[in-house]
């Protein structure tokens, strides 16, 4: 019963130093209970999105493995066909015709990318901003397609072409493993995170993790938000941009080397087969063989 009296008393005296401390020391009562809205809403998080960012950067990735194994597979065919000297012979500019093949495979790419956003925007990406979603998923097809244009020089077999080059698409996306913990997206890095992303496929699953930690906590990115983040999602954008040009330069710069890059592969794997298949040394014979004139010696003897 003390403890109950002395706790009654304590909170009288709190609520009158409150009371004075208010500007009520004139004998008016102040309420002591502000209203509030209760209870407040708690901030919820999703954790399939800690999840959503690498496995749609993966579905979209496995979704553009046949369109880049079709542009090397044709770009490499001509070269080994000899179409393309043909055309060049018959008057086509060389901007023409990369103008051409531009148009022709990258329409492929820009379907795989409005298809791909219209199904999973609405579904994993629903409180960001649909044009925003878009064009990160156009950029990554383009900066995809210029890839492709950067390999081909590399390759003098269409089938060889077809085979290998998705598969270094698709490893250069296995970066992402430095940049997460448990599924998420690691904070800082700022550095490493941009080398990494002049890798299309990189940048891309940053992009989509970025977006996926924000749905996460039901505020989506926009157009006015993007900008917000030490590694925001404009980075992002800027870079598979960047990354466009690059691989366009690039594949613009290695198909005028010429032949030498067909062959490098080629070159590679012969110095490889002649290195593991080098004989190797015998070893001197222990048994003293004797001089030519051995036997005279002995007869003189």
């Amino acid at each position: 019963g003390g403890g109950g009296g002395g706790g009654g008393s304590d909170s009288e005296a709190l609520i009158a130093a409150l009371t004075q401390a208010l500007g009520g020391g004139g004998g008016e009562d102040l309420p002591v209970a502000y209203g509030l809205p209760y209870p407040v809403p708690p901030s919820s998080h999703a954790a399939f999105f800690d999840l959503a960012g690498p496995l749609v950067g993966l579905l979209v990735l496995f979704s553009l493995l046949l369109p880049v194994a079709a542009v090397l597979r044709a770009l490499v065919a001509e070269k080994e066909w000899k179409l393309r000297e043909a055309l060049l012979i018959g008057g086509a500019g060389r901007g023409a015709y990369f103008s051409s093949l531009l148009l022709s495979h990258g329409a492929a790419f820009l379907l795989v990318a409005l298809l791909s956003s219209s199904l999973i925007a609405p579904s994993c990406f629903a409180h960001s901003d649909p044009s925003l979603v878009r064009a990160l998923f156009v950029l990554f097809a383009l900066a995809s397609l210029c890839f492709a244009f950067a390999l081909a020089p590399f390759f003098s077999s269409a089938r060889l072409a077809a085979l290998v080059g998705p598969l270094a698409f698709f490893l250069t996306s296995q970066l992402f493993n430095l940049f997460e913990r448990d599924g998420s997206l690691l904070e800082g890095e700022v550095r490493a995170k941009a080398l990494a992303s002049l890798l299309p496929a990189m940048a891309f699953y940053l992009g989509a993790s970025q977006l996926a930690q924000q749905e996460g906590v039901q505020r989506g990115v926009s157009w006015s938000t993007m900008w917000e983040g030490d590694f925001p999602l404009a980075a992002t954008l800027a870079i598979l941009l960047l990354d466009a040009a690059l691989y366009a330069a690039a594949g613009w710069y290695l198909d005028r080397a010429g032949r030498s890059l067909s062959q490098l592969p080629v070159r590679l794997a012969t110095a490889l087969r002649s290195l593991c298949s080098r004989p190797t040394p015998r070893r001197a014979s222990r048994v003293a063989l004797a001089p030519p004139d051995a036997p005279q010696r002995a007869e003189a003897a």
